[in-house]
């Protein structure tokens, strides 16, 4: 019998066992059902197999971790990439390429030039103010932030957020596991309201436009301050019927990047094969907006699919299942692309003020955990699910945080 996600093993006890008795764990939510805050941990340290095995289970269970002030103790972000190697093999960024729009199958990708690295566009935005971090060019590490184009002298924007969707779902091998690093997060506030945006009006088409009003309503409330927005799609599934239950176990989807693309099968029901917990695995139409094409419910034609999807999405969303999560310089956040969905909020993407300044580091992993390091994929594994190839360097995990 599967168990349910609120049925947890003692990992708890485990903490202090493997990590010592300052190690502390905390709900980040409320209802105690979705994410984890642990603390006492420095992850700047090369993590034991069973420590590793540890923090696995921690976010198989509960798809939200968060470690608190990692920065004090001299966290990098090629320390980062030496966690994320914990839990599958990381994969390189598109954005990091010069060429990966339109390169040919067999075309050598090329980093972009160091002059034009999202790096060096930052530390170009408020100079002596806000520096990259050392690690931040690694080809498996993606900097979000809203200081490329920035500085003092240029005009403020104010973009909606994103649709909401899993990271690369539509891959033979989807990302399994996420992470992200904060440096800056933006302090700034507007006086009549108490947030830092507020929620543009979306374009017409940006989402379908026979989305039930309810659907609409739910998409929509972000928050504003920088959070990211997550939902628990574990939790969601184990609160439906039974009998719908296992209807959803049965049914198939087809995923694929473009429309002319074949695709394969999956199902839409994943089963964790560590912790037995089942989740809705990305049920969301068009998961990415128009960059993706839209997924299709086997033995279902395109409208019939968005219906069925809209419906799973609108029970996933609703408030119950629904975690804001805030962002605080010095935090490690990893969560279980499998089990949650997820939206970036609105933001200002072109700030001229530092105190609006958004900086993390995000990577994300594919494949099954290693609880040892350096990892064993096989090269015929990364060639077939790593696009370009690409392996942490050894000497990444040694390097240490310092300013450019």
């Amino acid at each position: 019998m599967n168990p349910d996600v609120s049925q947890l093993p003692p990992l708890e006890n485990d903490l202090k066992r493997v990590f010592g008795s300052n190690a502390t764990i905390a709900p980040l939510t409320s209802t105690e059902r979705l994410g984890r805050r642990v603390a006492g941990i420095d992850l700047t340290e090369p993590l034991t197999p069973s420590q590793a095995a540890l923090l696995v289970a921690l976010v198989d269970w509960h798809r939200i971790v968060s470690f608190p002030t990692q920065d004090t103790h001299g966290f990098s972000v090629g320390h980062l990439e030496q966690v994320a190697n914990h839990f599958g093999a990381p994969l390189p960024h598109p954005h990091n390429y010069a060429n990966y729009v339109g390169h040919a199958a067999g075309d050598l990708l090329e980093l972009h030039p160091i002059e034009e690295r999202t790096s060096t566009l930052v530390d170009q935005a408020f100079p002596g103010s806000i520096m990259s971090l050392d690690g931040a060019d690694s080809p498996a590490v993606y900097i979000v932030t809203n200081l490329a184009g920035s500085g003092p002298t240029v005009e403020p924007e104010v973009r909606g957020g994103q649709h909401w969707h899993t990271d690369i779902e539509f891959e033979p091998a989807p990302l399994s596991t996420s992470l992200f690093y904060v440096q800056r997060t933006p302090t700034t506030r507007n006086s009549s309201r108490g947030t830092w945006v507020d929620n543009p009006p979306r374009e017409p088409g940006f989402y379908h436009p026979d989305s039930s009003a309810t659907l609409s309503e739910l998409r929509e409330a972000l928050p504003l301050n920088a959070e990211t927005a997550y939902a628990d799609t574990a939790a969601a599934f184990a609160a439906l019927p039974e009998q719908e239950r296992r209807m959803l176990e049965k049914v198939m989807v087809r995923r694929r990047l473009r429309v002319t693309d074949g695709g394969w099968m999956v199902p839409l029901v994943y089963t964790n094969p560590r912790s037995g917990v089942r989740s809705l695995h990305s049920p969301v139409w068009a998961s990415r907006g128009r960059r993706v094409a839209p997924v299709e419910v086997d033995g279902m034609g395109s409208d019939e699919s968005r219906r069925f999807l809209d419906r799973l999405e609108e029970h996933c969303l609703q408030p119950e299942f629904r975690y804001d999560h805030v962002h605080t310089p010095g935090d490690v956040t990893i969560w279980n692309n499998f089990a949650t969905l997820h939206t970036a909020p609105p933001s200002k993407p072109i700030v001229n003020h530092p105190d609006d300044a958004r900086l993390l580091y995000r990577i994300s992993c594919k494949g099954d955990p290693s609880y040892e390091l350096p990892r064993s994929d096989t090269d015929k594994w990364i060639a077939a699910n790593i696009s370009p190839p690409y392996r942490t360097p050894p000497q990444i995990p040694r390097v240490k945080h310092h300013g450019r």
